[in-house]
């Protein structure tokens, strides 16, 4: 293999690499309150109060989707703390080219 073939294939694995680290550092930080969210199944919320239904999503997707579907998971934990919920159930969390979610919060006591 040529020394160029080979510049040319570091530089494309390097691209790579640091494009996927800037990309995975982009995710957004949930606000204390939003923390406090648990996740639960139905089983740990059957004698809870139900409050409401949240969704988020995020432009990261493609190869940039675990960053994109945690950035929806935080909107929807910013929405049930603002609700004053203490527990979620996810429905739906979907990756690819939008990632999305989906949940019913509770309120536990």
């Amino acid at each position: 293999m040529s020394t160029k073939k080979v510049m040319l294939l570091l530089a494309f694995f390097l691209t790579i690499f640091f494009g996927t680290s800037i990309l995975s550092g982009c995710a957004t930080t949930p606000s204390p309150r939003a923390l406090g969210i648990q996740d639960a199944d139905y089983r740990q919320v059957e004698n809870c109060q139900f409050i409401g239904d949240v969704h988020g999503s995020s432009g990261w997707g493609n190869l940039a989707a675990s960053t994109g579907i945690q950035n929806a998971k935080n909107e929807a934990r910013e929405q049930a703390a603002a609700m004053g919920a203490t527990h979620i159930v996810w429905l739906q969390v979907a990756g690819g080219y939008s990632p999305y979610v989906a949940g019913k919060v509770y309120h536990c006591k």
